[in-house]
C-alpha cells in the first residue's frame, strides 16, 4: 500500500511538472545566463552567472548570439579560459555590449529579423488561419519553390534566421511563420501547446497562402516541436501533395518519449513516469497516442533531410534513429556530435548549410 501511495503521489506531482514545463505557453525573453567582464576589439570575456542554465555553456565552442535585449553580438571560438572568465571571439552586430552587463546567449545567432541579420528585404505578411490571423516573414525569390519554416516550443521565427540567407541565394521563397500561442497569434483552444495535433492547421494555412501567391512546390522546415508539427501536417493535410521535401532538425516526433527522457534526466523512476502520464491525460486531456507521429512514419512519401545531435538532452535522438530506419529510402540522416538541442548549426554551420543546400538542389 505504501508503494502504491508513493507511485500515485509521485505521479500526480510529476504530472504537474509536465504541465508547468511542457504544456504551459512561454513567450518571454530568455533569462540572462552570463556577465560581461571585458570587451576587446574582436574578443569578449564572459562569466557564467551562478545557477544559470548551462545548456549554452560559455566554454562550448559554437556560434552563439549574445544580447542584452537590444544590443546584439555574435560569439565565435573560445580563445582562452581562466578564473577571470572565458575569452571568446566576438563580433558586434547591433549597438554595443558593455562590461558589467548580464546577457543571454541565443541559438539564433543573428539580430532579430532578416534585414538586421543579412540586409535581406522581407515582407511582414498576414496569413488567415483557423483560429485567426498569424504573421510571417516572406522573402521573395524568383521561383515557384516556397519553404515554410516552423519553429519549436518557446521559440519564434528567429530560429530560422541562420538559414534564410541560404534559401535566398538558392532562389527559394521563405515563409517563416508564427502559429497559435505565439506572441500576437491566437491562443490554442486548449490553452496549452498541442505539440502538432492542432498547430499543423496553421502550417496548412501558410501552405495555402503560398499556393495562392504562386507556389508550385513546397519545402517544409521544422525545428524540435516544429518538426512534429510539419510531420503531422504532411500526414493529415489535403495540401500535402505539394510537398517536395522536408527538413527536420531534432524533431519531436513522440511527445511521450520526450517526457520519458525528461523524467530520466530528473531521476524520476519509470513507474512514477507511467503514473504521471496517466494523470496528465486525466488532468489536462493529453492523448499520448495522438502525439506519436513516429508510429506513422511509414505513411510519409517525400524525401526528408534529418539532423540531430547525439548529446541532445531534450528530444531523444533514438526517435530520429527509428524514424530514419522506418524510411530508409527517403530519409537522409546526419548525426552531429556534442551539440545542445537544435544547435547543430551553431557548432557545425558549414557542414549543416552544405547538407541543406545539396538537399534542396536535389528535391526542388
Amino acid at each position: 500500500m505504501v508503494v502504491l501511495f508513493a507511485l500515485v503521489g509521485g505521479g500526480w506531482y510529476f504530472s504537474a511538472i509536465v504541465e508547468s514545463d511542457g504544456l504551459i505557453v512561454e513567450n518571454g525573453p530568455g533569462e540572462p545566463r552570463v556577465m560581461i567582464t571585458a570587451v576587446g576589439e574582436d574578443t569578449i570575456t564572459l562569466q557564467q552567472l551562478p545557477d544559470a542554465d548551462t545548456e549554452k555553456n560559455i566554454a562550448f565552442s559554437a556560434v552563439w548570439g549574445v544580447t542584452n535585449g537590444s544590443d546584439y553580438g555574435q560569439l565565435g571560438d573560445v580563445v582562452s579560459e581562466s578564473d577571470n572568465g572565458v575569452v571568446r571571439e566576438y563580433t558586434s552586430l547591433v549597438g554595443e555590449l558593455r562590461v558589467g552587463e548580464s546577457v543571454s546567449l541565443e541559438r539564433t545567432a543573428f539580430p532579430h529579423d532578416p534585414l538586421a541579420a543579412y540586409g535581406l528585404q522581407y515582407e511582414d505578411v498576414v496569413i488567415p488561419a483557423p483560429l485567426g490571423s498569424v504573421g510571417a516573414w516572406h522573402i521573395v525569390a524568383d521561383s515557384e519553390v516556397w519553404a515554410v519554416l516552423v519553429h519549436g516550443r518557446t521559440s519564434n521565427r528567429e530560429t530560422s534566421l541562420k538559414i534564410l540567407d541560404d534559401l535566398a541565394e538558392l532562389e527559394v521563397h521563405s515563409l517563416t511563420i508564427d502559429y497559435r500561442n505565439d506572441v500576437n497569434a491566437p491562443a490554442s483552444e486548449s490553452g496549452f501547446y498541442d505539440y502538432g495535433t492542432t498547430e499543423w492547421e496553421d502550417v496548412e494555412a501558410a501552405v495555402q497562402y503560398a499556393l495562392d501567391n504562386g507556389a508550385d512546390k513546397i519545402l517544409l522546415f521544422g525545428y524540435s516541436m516544429g518538426g512534429g508539427i510539419v510531420t503531422n501536417y504532411q500526414l493529415r493535410s489535403e495540401l500535402a501533395g505539394h510537398t517536395v521535401g522536408m527538413f527536420l532538425d531534432a524533431p519531436m516526433l513522440n511527445f511521450g518519449r520526450t517526457i520519458d527522457k525528461g523524467a530520466e534526466e530528473r531521476g524520476v523512476p519509470g513507474l512514477i513516469t507511467v503514473f504521471a502520464k496517466l494523470f496528465t491525460n486525466m488532468r489536462f486531456g493529453i492523448n499520448w497516442s495522438e502525439l506519436d507521429f513516429l508510429s506513422q512514419a511509414e505513411e510519409l512519401t517525400v524525401p526528408v533531410l534529418l539532423v540531430h545531435s547525439d548529446s541532445d538532452d531534450t528530444v531523444p535522438i533514438e526517435t530520429s534513429i527509428e524514424f530514419a530506419a522506418a524510411l530508409p529510402s527517403l530519409v537522409e540522416f546526419h548525426t552531429f556530435i556534442d551539440a545542445p538541442h537544435v544547435a547543430s548549426w551553431n557548432a557545425y554551420s558549414d557542414e549543416y548549410e552544405s547538407l541543406l543546400r545539396r538537399f534542396i538542389e536535389r528535391v526542388r
